[in-house]
């Protein structure tokens, strides 16, 4: 006999209370560990952020247990206080997984 797991409680989600539960649970479920980043890859992104001239960029980076992306210029590298300063935000260093040229 197997299990049905969350499969389960699929049927049940007519509450609203319960439905937002079950999105909770399997927002928590499928987080992930952050991606390790090669050093090969780390001094890649390094020559990016040190030769960058306002060209759009895709971002991957790693929050709350999943990675996102983004395409988008950057404003400002800060240094001093280690992070990305975008339009609408900021990404620290330490959440960067990925980071390349948007090919046009």
């Amino acid at each position: 006999m197997s299990d049905r797991g969350m499969k389960k409680w699929a049927p049940f989600a007519s509450l609203i209370e319960q439905s937002e539960f079950l999105e909770a649970m399997y927002y928590e479920k499928n987080k992930k560990d952050k991606p390790k980043i090669s050093s090969e890859r780390a001094e890649e992104i390094n020559q990016i952020l040190t030769n960058y001239h306002g060209e759009v960029v895709i971002i991957q980076y790693f929050y709350d247990g999943y990675v996102y992306k983004i395409e988008t210029i950057l404003k400002r590298i800060d240094v001093l206080n280690r992070k990305l300063i975008l339009e609408d935000g900021s990404i620290p260093f330490s959440a960067l997984v990925d980071l390349s040229y948007k090919d046009f």
